[in-house]
């Protein structure tokens, strides 16, 4: 047996046969690093740019709208070639596994350079549509056409990010993104203030980043690091392929442009409350996308064990897998909506001193944190449902959860609870949510058998 196929052995048997809570942990580890500082930086952005003024600060929130759709993008092909990815390599499958890999990076790359196409001609009404005001859409336009500019290497980062997670290397996955964050941090300050390029600045940092960790990550391929290689030979060229493949990362497609869709909705409502409710708001998504950062990394970290177990046919390791990502989920929420409730209005005054902007997003946040638990559960299950090649219930859930569930609770809950119906429509969403995906979990672990 050459050496690399017995890389690719000891690999097949310590996704399969490793115990699963050490084996998360050890996946979880680099993605929960990842996830933590992916958050960060995300946050930096914010507060650095929040020391310009409230309008600014909006300005973020409204662009958000613009990574989303590419984070929609890159987890369509990417989190659907790396689930088809790690079930081949469950069943060793090893040449379909690279068909699939190759597949998910160069579309990726593709749809991201549309996505800065269409910001580039069509910047301003763009903006307008994602909820920018009149006093906003300076600094929306100044931050985003940076953003629109590192879009194909947004997008691919992302799906290559993926597929190292669907091998089981998540300590690549962490090199490549961990570096992209902190860079990011580094020239935040730097192009603002002392460049004194203002919230352009910031923008320039983030799509710096992004090609920074771009190279690091697609040079795990280029030297053979990897089982999968990527060769655009390799792409898939039959018609089953591409919709297996789109199929398996709908879910992902689903969750990320239906959170475009919401976030735009609550840019749209939050306005009738002016500039700081805007601003506010940004700062609850940022400081919750950090608060997730545990429960998501341990979610990514049990997506290999979920498809190498499926694909290997052992359902009782797929259950086990599950439920401890479940507790040690919620244990972590729990946790964290603690600190969260309890420290609401100084982590909210980090971004911003405004007393309006404090005031709307403690309130907020406090309400996001207590619903924390029931949203990590709703996010671990539909993790598990796409990674086992069971995209509709995955899809079903994000669905429910963002269309039919947050977005009229932002439309109707304002008319009678004025604002705070704005600030309560995230967190009942969840509980709703939440309430559908354990019946449905149940349901499917029965019809196993197990």
């Amino acid at each position: 047996m050459g050496i690399l196929q017995k890389q690719e052995q000891d690999q097949y048997e310590k996704m399969t046969t490793a115990p699963v809570p050490g084996l998360i942990l050890s996946l979880a580890l680099p993605s929960i690093v990842t996830m933590l500082i992916t958050s960060v930086y995300n946050l930096a952005d914010t507060f650095f740019v929040g020391r310009i003024g409230t309008s600014a600060t909006a300005a973020v929130g409204v662009v958000f709208s613009i990574p989303m759709i590419l984070n929609a993008l890159g987890f369509l092909v990417g989190t659907g070639a790396s689930s088809l990815m790690s079930r081949m390599l469950g069943a060793k499958q090893l040449k379909e596994a690279k068909r699939v890999t190759s597949t998910g990076f160069f579309l990726s790359f593709f749809f991201g350079l549309l996505v800065a196409v269409v910001g580039f001609l069509a910047g301003e009404s763009l903006m307008t549509l994602l909820g920018a005001t009149d006093t906003i859409l300076p600094y929306a336009m100044a931050y985003g056409r940076y953003i629109f500019f590192g879009a194909p290497f947004a997008a691919s980062s992302l799906a290559l990010s993926q597929c190292l997670r669907g091998e089981g290397l998540s300590k690549e996955s962490m090199t490549g993104q961990v570096f992209g964050g902190v860079l990011n941090m580094v020239l935040d300050p730097l192009f603002i203030f002392v460049f004194h390029l203002g919230i352009a600045g910031a923008a320039m940092a983030t799509a710096i980043s992004q090609m920074i960790s771009w190279g690091i990550l697609i040079s795990f391929y280029l030297r053979g690091k990897t089982q999968v290689p990527i060769s655009i030979h390799s792409m898939s060229r039959t018609k089953k392929q591409y919709l297996e493949l789109f199929s398996n990362g709908f879910p992902s497609l689903s969750r990320h442009g239906c959170n475009m869709i919401a976030n735009v909705v609550l840019n749209w409502v939050a306005g009738g409350w002016g500039d700081a409710a805007i601003a506010a708001m940004s700062v609850c998504s940022r400081l919750l996308y950090l608060s997730n950062a545990v429960s998501l990394g341990l979610g990514q970290g049990a997506q290999p064990v979920f498809g190498y177990s499926h694909g290997a046919g052992n359902h009782k390791r797929v259950k086990e897998a599950f439920w401890f990502t479940a507790k040690a989920g919620a244990v972590s929420m729990c946790f964290f909506s603690m600190i969260g409730v309890l420290f609401a209005p100084g982590l909210i005054g980090l971004f911003r001193d405004d007393a309006e902007v404090i005031q709307i997003g403690t309130t907020a946040f406090r309400l996001v944190c207590v619903a924390m638990p029931f949203a990590s559960f709703v996010s671990n299950t539909s993790t598990m449902f796409q990674m086992i090649g069971r995209p509709l219930p995955s899809t079903v859930l994000i669905l429910c959860r963002q269309l039919f569930f947050y977005v009229p609770a932002l439309l109707l809950l304002p008319l009678f609870l004025d604002l705070l119906g704005l600030q309560l429509s995230g967190p009942l969403a969840d509980l709703l949510t939440a309430c559908m995906a354990l019946p449905m979990i149940k349901r499917y672990f029965r019809s196993q058998g197990q």
